[in-house]
């Protein structure tokens, strides 16, 4: 992305980039966004559930490894497909891992399964939980809620802001940066011109006769220095060149700057209606090496304890149709994951031997057809919100669930597994 193009997109947004720095970096630092950094990550295409978390290996209609007697693979509690890069990624990560199976979308359509998994709700005008999370623990920050594509139409409390490319984030950060070698000026003189600038700002704020319309725009001017200030701490992190996984890196970068508090990023051809084993051959790989990256480049960054991560897609898949391929089916999995959980290496959450949806004891997490509730997108943002501290209690948001539908992901002792059903 072009920086003229991440601007244009930002105002559509309503997202206001501030005008060169008038402070230094260091008066900006007590703003710097320290917490917990939400990343959610949407498998474009609806994922099939079956080559993923949820496999079956016994009925050669649901999947070409089972057809061929290709047995599931297994890392602590959780079992995997053995397709794609699954083996790897799976016994790599499992300790830090919470699958959530059977998760019905209450659709299969593609635009309203990527919002009721993006905001917790199949009707518009509720919030993504990436904006939701950024209103509540990014305020103040240049770029709190930074989103690749996927769902981020906006519910009113704050606006995404375009994932720039390296090359886009370096314009932003660094205006006078021609390359990460070359600027456009000598630093000495911008520093004296910003100097001289930031001293005229301060004594107009101390005149006395300035009219309100000037007073105003004096101290708007002023006050978004600060979050320049803060872009331009972006540049003591930003390398000269960019990972192969440019947006993820960009989304860590800036969440190790401090400027960000949440990371939206996609990954797609998922919609295999066609030839399913083949398409995925490439796009699970691509997912699941995303994902590995994410865990491997934020330790390096030293950010990993920060991270927690949300998998999802818009649905889940059916049977194997006549062209080897599978289509739209309500009920999938989601994925969450954190450095080090006491709630990982778990399942929570089941579905039927076709994938049908099956009730789940809220407390247990126990397959419970009397007293049970189906897992829906709502359960698990309502968790979420708990779990991560940015509840709401917005009267435009009925975000609450029911009493008796809290269910108890987070619970090191609540488990499903893979029950013979």
């Amino acid at each position: 992305m072009q920086r003229r193009d991440f601007l244009r997109m930002a105002s559509a947004g309503g997202v206001v980039i501030p005008t060169w720095a008038l402070l230094p970096v260091a008066q900006a630092q007590s703003a710097v966004y320290t917490g917990k950094v939400l990343v959610n990550i949407h498998a474009d295409g609806g994922i099939d559930q079956s080559s993923w978390a949820d496999p079956r290996e016994t009925d050669g209609t649901l999947n070409n490894y089972a057809a061929a007697g290709t047995a599931a693979g297994v890392a602590g509690n959780i079992r995997f497909a053995p397709m794609g890069n699954n083996a790897a990624f799976f016994n790599a990560h499992f300790r830090r891992m919470l699958v959530i199976n059977g998760v019905h979308s209450e659709t299969n359509d593609h635009g309203s399964g990527t919002r009721a998994h993006a905001t917790g709700r199949l009707d518009m005008g509720y919030p993504n939980m990436s904006e939701l999370f950024a209103s509540v623990h990014g305020k103040g920050m240049p770029m709190p809620w930074l989103a690749s594509n996927g769902f981020r139409t906006s519910a009113g409390l704050l606006a995404a802001t375009p994932m720039p490319d390296g090359n886009g984030l370096r314009a932003l950060t660094q205006p006078n940066a021609v390359s990460a070698t070359n600027d456009f000026m000598k630093q000495g003189d911008l520093a004296k011109t910003l100097a001289a600038r930031a001293e005229r700002m301060k004594a107009m704020q101390a005149r006395g006769d300035l009219l309100p319309r000037s007073r105003t725009v004096v101290d708007q001017f002023v006050g978004s220095s600060e979050s320049r200030a803060l872009l331009q701490r972006v540049a003591q992190f930003t390398p000269a060149t960019f990972d192969t996984f440019t947006q993820a890196h960009v989304g860590l970068i800036a969440a190790q700057a401090g400027i960000t508090s949440t990371i939206q990023l996609t990954s797609g051809g998922f919609d295999g209606h066609g030839q399913l084993a083949n398409s995925y051959a490439q796009s699970l790989p691509r997912l699941t090496d995303m994902v590995d990256y994410l865990w491997q480049k934020s330790a390096d960054l030293g950010i990993s304890e920060r991270l927690v991560v949300r998998i999802y897609s818009e649905f889940g898949r059916t049977p194997l149709n006549n062209g080897n391929g599978k289509d739209h089916w309500a009920i999938g999995t989601q994925i969450l994951m954190e450095a080090n959980p006491a709630w990982g290496n778990r399942v929570f959450g089941a579905s039927g031997p076709r994938h049908e949806q099956r009730m789940i004891n809220v407390a247990s997490g126990a397959v419970d057809p009397v007293a049970g509730k189906v897992i829906r997108p709502r359960h698990i943002h309502a968790a979420m919100r708990k779990y991560l501290g940015f509840e709401t209690t917005d009267p435009k948001f009925n975000l609450k669930t029911l009493p008796d539908e809290n269910f108890d992901f987070f619970n090191p002792a609540a488990s499903t597994g893979y029950p013979s059903l």
